[in-house]
């Protein structure tokens, strides 16, 4: 079996570049090289001195070491650095997924989540955002393997911390297999580090990376997280993938980890300030109904009127005003678009201003 087409990704490549505003992205606007290497306290200099060989498989023991420093009792040895988190759940799914495997998650999700799972035989479980995030509903849930992607992609829900506890003491009681897919932990809304639910030693696996939250997606880097024997197979099965990371991007990911406290302040302050500004004015949106405020992430959840297709909705006001935004049948659910608060406060203004007086989109 082969996937379906991959609805975001398909829409992304289409409109992304082309956007005056584009809050259609699951990522912060992009830096340019200059300024990485500036966030990263790297030189060019640096570079020019790397070694062109493969780097090792499993990724640099320095870079794995910053990474597992990310995960309380976490080892280097239980990191796994992969092409971008899209290789980490796709050998994650590969090895923990057979036919007839019970998979729940909460709905609606990123399509990876999901379609990996259903292209291997899963049975799916979609878990409703709206009673996702109670530890009362996931202990009526019979799976053989849960996913946790938190904070949410695309309403930016989380757990309070009361119903996480509970959640992973009932994990750990009932000895679940648990993968916690935490992309946007460096995005909590309030804080510098999200909670995250990483434990090899339960088997509560994680993947993750930090290329959206600090705007550098072209980096590619990512990660899984597992005890040693679950790792040591992925590694062997990533041999038949990319292989290795390039090296140039493991010691810019190594440089930003290290020097994260000097400019992820900056990038949080602008993604809430985003938050704040469209929470504020979502109302003068035309056609618009409801609208989840993220509590961590950079993306939020925005109810359109009954009978609007989401596609037709983002179509016209693209045409009409250059502002990007994601249709809610991209996630397989109509009458919503996922709205990103990754661009720069200037933008995201004008953005929603184009976007408030433009009074003919249906």
């Amino acid at each position: 079996m082969e996937p379906r087409e991959f609805f975001i990704e398909d829409r992304l490549e289409r409109f992304r570049l082309k956007a005056f505003c584009n809050l259609g992205e699951s990522g912060l606007g992009y830096f340019r090289l200059e300024e990485v290497l500036g966030m990263a306290g790297i030189s060019f200099s640096d570079l020019l001195d790397l070694p062109m060989n493969d780097a090792p498989n499993q990724g640099s023991l320095a870079l794995r070491r910053a990474i597992a420093n990310l995960y309380p009792g976490v080892s280097p040895e239980q990191v796994l650095v992969t092409t971008g988190t899209g290789e980490a759940l796709y050998l994650a799914f590969h090895m923990l997924v057979k036919p007839k495997t019970k998979v729940a998650l909460i709905w609606p999700a990123f399509q990876a989540l999901y379609e990996i799972p259903k292209m291997l035989g899963a049975e799916i479980i979609p878990v409703p955002h709206e009673s996702g995030f109670l530890v009362s509903t996931w202990k009526e849930i019979d799976a053989d393997l849960y996913i946790l992607n938190h904070p949410h992609n695309p309403t930016g829900k989380t757990f309070s911390d009361l119903e996480w506890e509970k959640l992973l003491s009932w994990f750990r009681e009932k000895k679940k297999l648990v993968l916690f897919d935490e992309h946007y932990r460096f995005l909590p809304s309030e804080g510098f580090l999200g909670k995250t639910g990483v434990d090899p030693d339960h088997t509560f696996y994680g993947t993750g990376s930090f290329t959206k939250c600090f705007g550098v997606t072209g980096l590619r880097v990512g990660w899984l997280v597992a005890e040693e024997s679950f790792l040591q197979r992925a590694r062997s099965f990533k041999d038949y993938l990319t292989h290795t990371v390039s090296p140039i991007s493991e010691r810019i990911a190594l440089g930003l980890l290290e020097n994260k406290e000097s400019f992820l302040p900056g990038i949080q302050t602008r993604v809430r300030n985003n938050i704040v500004r469209f929470t504020s004015l979502w109302r003068k949106l035309p056609h618009t109904k409801d609208f989840t405020v993220p509590q961590g992430g950079l993306v939020g959840w925005l109810m359109l009127e009954p009978g609007i297709s989401s596609e037709e909705y983002a179509d016209r006001l693209f045409e009409k005003t250059g502002v990007f935004v994601l249709p809610g049948s991209n996630f397989e659910e109509e009458g919503f678009l996922r709205i990103g608060f990754g661009e720069t406060e200037e933008r995201m203004a004008e953005g929603l201003k184009r976007w408030s007086e433009c009074t003919d989109l249906i």
